[in-house]
C-alpha cells in the first residue's frame, strides 16, 4: 500500500465541490480575516487585493504574473529511481540550497541520497518544453523528516550537473503566521502533476471546509483543505495564496466516507488537503533542542529572510567562557543603602517596579526570597523578578548613570547562586555546564543587566560591586546566539549615542518572552528539563534633558521579528538573495508590543514611547545603524 502510495502521490479523482460552514466562531473569523488584511501588498501595488480575498473581486496587478512565474522557478520535479523504474513528486526550495517535500515522496537519507531535483522542466513561452537543470540532494549535511506532518527537507547542490547555481532559481520563503488565508478564498498550486512538466491550477483551488465525519481524525491546526486539480506526483508542491506566501505544503486527497454498499467501487474525493506552514514551524520549534537537523532547517529559512543563524555560538572572548560556580554571597553584602536595587525615583519621573509586574504577581508567578522577604532580588543599582514557573528572570531593572560610569576592570569568572532565594529556581552549573547532560547543544551564560550597566559610582571600587553583581544565575538566560554583546548590538548604547552623550542618566528593562511553546531542553540534567526563551525585550527610559523623558522598546529573537516580515512586505519580493537591512534581526517596537507580549504593564511610561507616537499601523523598524533608532 505505502509503495502504491509513494509512486503516485497525491491520488485525486472527480472533487464534490462542497462549501461546509466549520466550526470557527465569530470572533476567530474576524481575527483571521485581520491578519489576512495585514498580509496583503499595499493598495498601490494591488488595489483589489481586499475585494479579492473575500470574493467580490477577481481584478488583480498585472505584476500578479510576473511574480507567480518568478514563484514558479522555485518549484522542481523529484525524481527518485527505484526497482523495476523510478516515481516523482514535486518540492520547492524555501531557503538557500533548502528543498521541501513530502515525507511520502523522500521518506530517508537514502532515497534522497538517489533522488535528483529538476528544475526549469516546462514549456517556454513558444511552447517548447526545456531541458531539466538537476542537482543531486545532500541528505548528509541536512535531512529532516517527520512522517506524522509528512514533510520533508533536505538539502541541494550549490550546483547544478552542468555548472548552474541553485541561486539562480530563488526560494519560497515560508512565513510561519497563522492566518495567511481564510475559508473560501482561492489558492493556486503549482505542481508536476504526473511527474509531467510544471503546471499552475489557479482558480480551480478554494480553502473549504469539510464535512467532520469525513475528516473525523484530522487536526485542523495542522492541515488545510481545499477543492483543486491535480494529479499523481502532485505531492510536495506549493499551495500558495494570491500575493504568493506559501500557506500549505501540498499533501493527499481526501476520499468521501465509504458506504457498505459501495464496497469494490472507485474511491470518490472530496477534496485535498495541505499541510499548515505554522504547523511545519511549530514542530520544528519543538524539535529545535533535540535535532540537529532541526535546528539546520531553522537556520536556513530564517537565511532566507536575510536573518544570520539564531543559533551560531558567540565567540568565546565576547561572553562566556563556560565559567564555573562559585560560592554564594553573604547576603549582609546588600545591606538597605541608596544604591542598593532598582531605584524608581532615578529619573525626573519615578517608574515604580512592582507595579510593572503586579498582574503577573498576582497570578502567583513570581518566585519567592526564603523567608518570606518578598520576591525582589536587590543588587547594586539593579534589580531581578524571577518567573516561578520558568525558573529564569521575568524582568530586570536598572539605572545607568553615564557621567559616572568606570571600566569595572577583567572580566570575572564565576557565577554564583543568590542564598537568599533557593535555588530550584536559580539554573547553575548543572544546566550550562556541558559535561553535565547528553544535549546535543550547550547554552551560554547570557547577562541580562550587563556588567558594564551597573559599573559606576564615585570609585572603581563602587562601579565594580555592581559588575560582581551581574554575574548572578539569577540575572543570567540561556543564549545560543551572539546576544548580548554582537546581536543585541549593546543598544543602550545605541541609545545613549544617539543623545550624542554618555553623560545621560538611563533606566533599562528587559527580560525573555515566555511562550507555552518554546523548546525544551535538558531532560537529562538535574532539575530539567527546561523551557528555552528565543526572544528577548528591551525598554530604555533615557533622561535627554532634565524632566525631559523618552524611551524606546526592543526585541530580538528567532521568533518576534515574524511580525514585521509581513509589515516590511518581504513576500512582495520574495528574493532569492539576504536582505542587508533585515541581516542584524534587531527590531526597534512599541512599548504596547512589549506588554501584550509579556503581560507586563508598563503605562507609567508608554505615553513616552516616542515610536509608538507615530501615527502609523507600523509597530516595528529594523535597526542596522545607529542612526534608525527612534528616541
Amino acid at each position: 500500500m505505502l509503495a502504491a502510495y509513494k509512486k503516485t502521490g497525491a491520488l485525486t479523482g472527480p472533487s464534490a465541490r462542497l462549501d461546509v460552514p466549520g466550526s470557527v466562531g465569530p470572533r476567530e473569523k474576524e481575527r483571521r480575516l485581520d491578519m489576512r488584511k495585514d498580509l496583503l501588498e499595499p493598495p498601490a501595488s494591488d488595489p483589489m487585493g481586499f475585494e479579492r480575498v473575500i470574493g467580490e473581486s477577481d481584478l488583480t496587478s498585472i505584476n500578479y504574473l510576473d511574480r507567480g512565474r518568478r514563484a514558479a522557478a522555485a518549484v522542481c520535479r523529484i525524481r527518485i529511481p527505484a526497482d523495476g523504474g523510478e516515481w516523482y513528486g514535486t518540492g520547492f526550495l524555501v531557503g538557500p540550497r533548502l528543498l521541501m517535500t513530502n515525507a511520502h515522496v523522500l521518506g530517508n537519507a537514502g532515497e534522497a541520497s538517489q533522488a535528483e531535483a529538476e528544475f526549469g522542466y516546462e514549456h517556454d513561452i513558444d511552447g517548447v518544453l526545456n531541458v531539466p537543470v538537476q542537482f543531486n540532494l545532500r541528505p548528509h549535511e541536512i535531512f529532516f523528516s517527520d512522517p506524522e506532518l509528512d514533510v520533508t527537507f533536505v538539502a541541494i547542490s550549490p550546483l547544478s550537473d552542468g555548472g548552474v547555481p541553485i541561486e539562480r532559481f530563488g526560494w519560497l520563503p515560508l512565513l510561519p503566521l497563522p492566518g495567511k488565508v481564510i475559508d473560501k478564498e482561492w489558492v493556486t498550486i503549482i505542481q508536476h502533476p504526473g511527474g509531467g512538466p510544471k503546471q499552475i491550477s489557479i482558480r480551480s483551488s478554494r480553502i473549504v471546509s469539510l464535512p467532520k465525519k469525513a475528516i473525523p481524525n484530522v487536526n485542523l491546526d495542522f492541515f488545510i483543505h481545499y477543492l483543486t486539480d491535480t494529479e499523481p506526483g502532485s505531492s510536495g508542491s506549493p499551495v500558495v495564496n494570491d500575493q504568493w506566501q506559501v500557506i500549505a505544503l501540498h499533501h493527499k486527497a481526501v476520499p468521501a466516507p465509504r458506504l457498505k454498499s459501495a464496497a469494490g467501487q472507485p474511491a470518490v474525493f472530496i477534496g485535498n488537503e495541505g499541510v499548515r506552514i505554522s504547523a511545519i514551524y511549530k514542530m520544528l520549534g519543538h524539535r529545535r533542542l533535540d535535532n540537529g537537523d532541526a535546528r539546520r532547517v531553522l537556520d536556513r529559512l530564517d537565511g532566507a529572510f536575510g536573518f544570520a543563524p539564531i543559533s551560531q555560538a558567540a565567540p568565546a572572548d565576547a561572553e562566556d567562557a563556560f565559567e564555573k560556580d562559585a560560592k554564594p554571597y553573604a547576603a549582609n553584602r546588600w545591606k538597605k543603602a541608596p544604591d542598593i536595587g532598582y531605584d524608581p525615583g532615578f529619573l525626573s519621573q519615578p517608574v515604580d517596579l512592582q507595579g510593572i509586574y503586579a498582574a503577573v504577581r498576582a497570578d502567583g508567578k513570581t518566585a519567592p526570597l526564603k523567608n518570606g522577604a518578598g520576591d525582589e532580588l536587590t543588587y547594586h543599582r539593579f534589580s531581578v523578578i524571577v518567573h516561578k514557573e520558568r525558573k529564569f528572570a521575568l524582568l530586570t531593572a536598572v539605572n545607568i548613570h553615564g557621567k559616572l560610569l568606570k571600566h569595572p576592570g577583567k572580566r570575572q569568572s564565576v557565577w554564583r547562586q543568590d542564598e537568599r532565594m533557593d535555588g530550584v529556581y536559580q539554573p547553575a552549573g548543572d544546566f550550562y555546564e556541558k559535561e553535565k547532560g547528553t544535549d546535543k547543544i550547550q547554552f551560554s551564560r547570557g547577562h541580562l543587566v550587563r556588567r558594564f550597566d551597573p559599573s559606576w559610582g564615585k570609585s572603581v571600587a563602587d562601579a565594580k560591586l555592581g559588575d560582581e553583581d551581574s554575574f548572578h544565575y539569577a540575572n543570567a538566560a540561556p543564549q545560543f546566539q551572539t546576544y548580548n554583546d554582537v546581536d543585541w548590538g549593546n543598544l543602550e548604547d545605541y541609545v545613549l549615542n544617539r543623545a550624542q552623550t554618555i553623560e545621560k542618566k538611563m533606566t533599562v528593562f528587559q527580560g525573555p518572552i515566555f511562550r507555552d511553546d518554546d523548546p525544551l531542553y535538558g531532560k537529562s540534567r538535574v532539575g530539567g528539563p527546561w523551557k528555552i526563551p528565543l526572544s528577548f525585550w528591551k525598554i530604555a527610559v533615557l533622561e535627554k534633558a532634565p524632566g525631559q523623558l523618552a524611551a524606546a522598546a526592543f526585541i530580538v529573537g528567532q521568533t518576534q521579528y515574524v511580525g514585521a516580515l509581513y509589515e516590511a512586505k518581504v513576500f512582495s519580493g520574495l528574493r532569492p538573495y539576504r536582505l542587508d537591512d533585515m541581516r542584524s534581526r534587531k527590531i526597534q517596537t512599541t512599548i504596547k508590543t512589549v506588554e501584550e507580549q509579556t503581560g507586563l504593564d508598563f503605562s507609567a511610561i508608554r505615553t513616552l514611547d516616542a515610536h509608538g507616537s507615530l501615527e502609523s499601523t507600523r509597530q516595528t523598524r529594523w535597526i542596522n545603524r545607529l542612526d534608525d533608532v527612534l528616541i
